[in-house]
């Protein structure tokens, strides 16, 4: 089984496939957004199942994972 990652908004363009589907366990979502092309320095919420996490986090089997940009204006 795998690990889902879905991403929102401007992101969309970094998506390889839909859904993304990566190996759970291996790297962070950090690393794999990076690989993807997307800045490091990118403004972005991670959602895991439902619950926010760190970018940090190292997908497990089953997961579902949404990034969602962050929004600002004024």
């Amino acid at each position: 089984m795998s690990a889902r990652l879905h991403l929102l908004g401007i992101f969309k363009k970094y998506q390889p496939s839909d859904p993304w589907e990566v190996r759970p366990g291996e790297k962070s979502v950090e690393l794999l957004l990076e690989e993807a092309g997307m800045d490091s320095h990118a403004g972005y919420v991670l959602l895991v199942n439902g619950s926010r996490k760190k970018k940090e986090y190292v997908p497990q089997e089953g997961d579902e994972i949404k990034i969602m940009p962050l929004v600002a204006g004024g």
